[in-house]
């Protein structure tokens, strides 16, 4: 698989850790295991380079702008007829097709969940968001739809281009915000705060829990068994989860009284004695010694980052486990054109005096 890294998030990374080099670990965090090679597709040397590359290979994914690869003799029309069975996939802000104010801009994470509503749904009303899920759901739904693509390509023998909008995404995801035009609950609600019954956060004596009820049997044991509260359950108030949407604080504040009087594990510890969904809400720094991540070997804490003043990054490990094709990760992010050698001389053989004149010509 090639994956092509354009500025500027791929020259971020690079210009920042040359300012402040305990930036790495977080760009391993993102390319554990990759390698990396160096190739500057303005030049028609390397864009010839490119093309040897594309015969070799069996999947590209590239994020450039609309237009971009095409104005370089790269893009997929060309390039399939070099390799029929190339699946070529483009993640981009809106979409490959679609209008053209859209599909010609350049976009980024905050962007994307700022025009899916996703930042209003959440209740972000001021500063950027905390996490980049439009670009990390746009990374899993691409390796979901490669996957289908390369089983196609098993069947027929055709690779096919892959057109992946990261608004198209995150409107998809965007539940609370589609449920607004049809429920008249969610109109009633709002749906930044909360929107089930039970479905919350709540204090205990030395933190935080979250806990819910979506089933009729789970809220009668949480009042019976846990509140101490049978009356709860005859309480036309409470009598079935379309009532209950109407008194969400009530019964938050009922829950919390109780949560109030044990700490977590205790809480936790009873409420999962009556089979009551629930778990810690840890910080960020407490996820990391989280017992079961440890237990299913997530936490990759064994790299040495030394020589980029880090003493110790941990970063996570596969995130899907195969029975007969285990995997692991055996190193962290390379460093910019750490592989040059190992892909240009030997995969595509190149002589390696070939490396120095393309390095004085400025194509690697």
């Amino acid at each position: 698989m090639v994956i092509l890294n354009p500025p500027p998030f791929g020259e971020a990374f690079r210009y920042f850790s040359m300012y402040d080099k305990t930036i790495f670990p977080l760009f391993s965090i993102l390319n554990r295991g990759k390698k990396s090679i160096s190739l500057n597709l303005r030049e028609q040397q390397a864009q010839e380079i490119f093309k040897n590359l594309v015969i070799k290979s069996d999947i590209i994914v590239e994020n450039f702008v609309k237009g971009t690869m095409e104005r370089w003799g790269l893009g997929y029309d060309v390039l399939k007829e070099l390799n029929p069975r190339l699946i070529y996939c483009k993640i981009s802000g809106y979409g490959n097709e679609g209008l053209e104010r859209y599909t010609k801009k350049t976009a980024f994470d905050i962007i994307i969940q700022a025009e899916a509503a996703i930042l209003d749904t959440l209740d972000l009303k001021e500063g950027p968001p905390k996490l980049p899920v439009a670009d990390y759901s746009a990374g899993h739904v691409a390796a979901i739809g490669i996957s289908q693509a390369l089983y196609y390509r098993e069947k027929t023998g055709k690779g096919q281009f892959l057109d992946i909008s990261m608004h198209d995404i995150m409107f998809a995801i965007n539940m609370r915000a589609q449920a607004r035009e049809f429920m008249p609950m969610a109109k009633k609600l709002d749906l930044g705060v909360k929107f089930l019954p039970i479905y919350n956060q709540y204090h205990t004596k030395d933190g935080l829990i979250v806990m819910t009820t979506l089933t009729e049997r789970q809220f009668k044991r949480l009042c019976e068994n846990i509140l101490q509260k049978p009356e709860l359950v005859k309480d036309p108030r409470f009598s079935n989860p379309i009532k209950r949407f109407n008194y969400v604080d009530l019964l938050d504040d009922i829950i919390e009284k109780w949560t109030k009087s044990y700490t977590s594990k205790e809480a936790i510890k009873l409420l999962e004695a009556e089979r009551i969904p629930c778990g810690e809400s840890l910080s960020m720094y407490e996820v990391y010694n989280h017992p079961n991540l440890r237990a299913r070997g997530m936490l990759c804490d064994q790299f040495d980052f030394s020589e980029y003043n880090v003493e110790k990054a941990t970063i996570p490990n596969r995130l899907i486990r195969f029975s007969e094709t285990p995997g692991e990760v055996l190193a962290p992010g390379p460093t910019f054109g750490q592989h040059n050698e190992k892909i240009y001389c030997d995969l595509l053989k190149y002589p390696k005096e070939k490396l120095k004149e393309w390095k004085k010509l400025k194509i690697i």
